[in-house]
């Protein structure tokens, strides 16, 4: 019975015990076929959902305080609930935003790694996790711009080619594991 190996997806004969990539099949012949339950059949592989959700709720929070923290010098004028109620909801809008280009940084990924001919699966969460992570982080420092309306379509069109080019490196490179 052949032995897919979970590095390159390559299948070896279940008498090799190293892949041609250099993976150590051994571990791999003890363990017995995947259950059906998911499609990866293991934590070992990529991001839980709860883990998922965690990261999108911490980067929600961060987002939420930032946004009480740049509109805190209103409060002499305003309602605290009111000022509350609109750093969530531009929080909520920043992150949804975030989730988008988070998503599409993944296909980025995706299309670029099937462009190459890499056989690599990259984990659709960790990655989107990622890059929302950075285009939270840029969305929320667009908001500190003038508000111009030039220059908030430049910022915007930037931010964009900046998380894709990011979500590019960042999943050839490895740099937040085996995606």
């Amino acid at each position: 019975m052949p032995i897919e190996c979970p590095r390159c997806l390559l299948n070896n004969p279940d008498t090799t015990y190293i892949c041609e990539c250099g993976y150590d099949l051994v571990s791999q012949m003890h363990r017995g076929p995947r259950s059906e339950g998911g499609i990866r059949g293991g934590s070992e592989y990529g991001m839980s959902k709860e883990g998922f959700l965690l990261g999108v709720f911490i980067v929600w929070f961060l987002l939420i305080f930032g946004e009480w923290s740049r509109i805190r010098p209103e409060l002499k004028t305003r309602k605290t609930f009111n000022l509350l109620t609109d750093s969530m909801m531009l929080s909520l809008t920043d992150m949804a935003g975030a989730l988008i280009i988070g998503a599409l940084g993944w296909a980025v990924v995706w299309v670029i790694l099937a462009y190459e001919g890499r056989r690599l699966r990259p984990c659709p969460r960790r990655t989107t996790l990622g890059v929302t992570v950075v285009a939270a982080g840029l969305l929320y420092l667009t908001r500190w711009i003038a508000p111009d309306i030039h220059m908030q379509h430049i910022v915007q069109a930037v931010v964009v080619l900046g998380v894709a080019v990011f979500a590019y490196y960042a999943g050839t490179r490895q740099w937040l594991g085996k995606w």
